[in-house]
């Protein structure tokens, strides 16, 4: 483990007691005491392991309990990322709390970071929970498994492991462990182990609702928030055969072929830097414009519905109604599309043949004659720009709003937003209102490294008393602020949040009855 320094504790001499009188600054968990830092009246307690480190034979296992310290353990830097491009340290499982000096039966935040399954951390930065916490909560970051470390699955994992009959999901097995450890823990830092919101954008709203629609998670949270999650998408799912599929041929291109145990004995022997470039082995030539479709996709890299972890696709299990009606409040930004499809991430198209041909990187081609007759590039500022809006609709904002029908048909108390604020200081001026945008206002913290909040402090205080109040009542409202409506299939409502927040209604317009009879 390569710990990091967190940015709170940059611009202090040491990271240690900042606080008045530095009370509760040494607790006691089920692995052992623990020793943290305050600036103010924030306590934080870092790189807390919440698993053991899963490598040698605990590699593509179900996370292990800690082994117990006897100890104070210095809870004083964040531990290092999971494996991806920036890191090779397997022993990554650990988790970040902020809390209120003196805090009592706090409601909780778990967070879940995004990335697409194969890059990012709880112990980024722009992530520091301590705005958060000021607002008379707890906050949770963590870490999971990512790429094939998280994700590869194999026929001969399935009788690998008894307690764990299937093969694949470690990363999302390590947030559920992660959720139970808050249900044993979070007492002793001041938090209330019955009133547990998970939240989390990207692969980690995907995430969030993933676990949202499971039995396995009944009594680990109460209410959820899902930013940007495609929840009800199949981009970022893909069926058991498939998962095992694509495992067999990482461990062929790693010289492990066959489907028996020596396959996988081979594959815990690897390097992690060979387990890394595998799948770029297999993946096959990126077209143009194909960037968001395949290298998000990378085989061995994403959840699959193996009947266990996840039982059935998110579509299938929304559709059935049998989820735990829990209080939810999701959304998506303006232009979720553009960043996927920038030069900086992908190739962009150049005219309707490429546009064509990026589309049947996903689609049969049936299907990607209805998209172009939706979506024709002759009404649109560009190709890329219509491949943009494809993603925007279909992956992002239509599964949302069918997400959301399942969810109020269910009876769960739900509350929608449009995220719609343009970052200052983008890392393009054209990408509009891109995927992440609205990271640095709900955290507080203006060191997001793709765009700043600028002089919008406003709107990023009213969406952290926004996201505190749900987390702590259950609705997002509060005395002074603008009515957030809750949602019903009525007029559909939902908060615009921008510099002047508004109520929209009736956004759910035809192109999403074109995606429900396509996916």
């Amino acid at each position: 483990m390569r710990p990091r320094l967190i940015v709170t504790c940059i611009a202090l001499a040491a990271c240690g007691d900042h606080s008045s009188g530095g009370e509760g600054l040494t607790i006691t968990l089920d692995s052992g005491p623990i020793h943290g830092a305050a600036v103010g009246e924030i306590r934080h307690f870092l790189g807390i392991p919440y698993a053991a480190p899963p490598v040698g034979g605990a590699r593509f296992r179900a996370p292990q309990a800690v082994t117990p310290w006897a100890h104070v353990r210095d809870a004083l830097l964040v531990g290092s990322a999971c494996p991806q491009a920036t890191s090779d340290d397997e022993d990554c499982l650990f988790a970040n709390v902020w809390a209120p000096a003196g805090a009592e039966h706090l409601p909780v935040m778990v967070w879940l970071h995004g990335g697409g399954f194969v890059f990012g951390s709880g112990g980024e930065p722009y992530y520091d929970g301590s705005n958060l916490a000021a607002n008379g909560v707890i906050v949770v970051t963590l870490n999971y498994r990512l790429g094939v470390f998280g994700f590869f699955a194999h026929p001969a994992l399935l009788d690998d492991d008894p307690s764990f009959p299937t093969a694949g999901n470690y990363g999302l097995e390590d947030q559920r462990a992660a959720l139970q450890w808050v249900q044993r823990n979070i007492a002793a830092f001041g938090g209330d182990p019955a009133k547990v919101t998970l939240f989390g954008e990207s692969a980690g709203g995907l995430s969030t609702c993933i676990h949202y629609l499971s039995s396995r998670t009944s009594g680990l949270f109460q209410a959820a928030i899902s930013q940007s999650g495609t929840c009800t998408s199949p981009i970022l799912e893909v069926s058991a055969p498939v998962a095992q599929a694509q495992g067999r041929l990482l461990a062929e291109a790693l010289g492990c072929p066959g489907s028996h145990a020596s396959a996988i004995a081979c594959m815990r022997g690897k390097s992690a830097d060979e387990l890394r470039a595998a799948p770029a082995m297999v993946a096959g030539t990126v077209t143009p414009g194909g960037s968001f479709f395949q290298a998000i996709t990378l085989p061995g890299s994403l959840p699959n519905v193996d009947g266990f972890v996840i039982s059935q696709s998110s579509a299938t299990l929304a559709a059935a109604a049998q989820f735990e009606p829990r209080p939810l409040l999701l959304g998506n930004v303006k232009d979720e599309g553009t960043l996927f499809t920038a030069a900086l991430l992908a190739t962009p198209v150049a005219d309707e043949a490429e546009y064509r041909a990026a589309l049947a990187t996903r689609f049969a081609d049936g299907v990607v004659d209805a998209i172009v007759a939706h979506y024709p590039v002759t009404a649109f500022a560009s190709a890329n720009a219509a491949l943009s809006q494809v993603i925007n609709d279909g992956f992002f904002h239509c599964p949302s709003a069918r997400f959301s029908k399942a969810v109020v048909t269910r009876g769960a108390v739900e509350y929608r937003y449009s995220f719609e604020h343009a970052l200052t200081t983008p890392i393009a001026a054209d990408l509009g209102v891109f995927h992440s945008s609205e990271l640095p206002f709900v955290f507080g913290n203006d060191n997001f490294p793709l765009g700043k909040i600028g002089d919008a402090t406003a709107l990023a205080i009213a969406m952290r008393h926004y996201w505190t109040q749900f987390a702590t009542f259950a609705t997002p409202n509060y005395q002074g602020a603008v009515t957030w409506p809750m949602y019903s299939l009525t007029n559909e409502p939902e908060l615009v949040l921008a510099s002047t927040l508004t109520t929209a209604t009736n956004l759910d317009d035809d192109a999403c009855g074109l995606w429900a009879s396509l996916q």
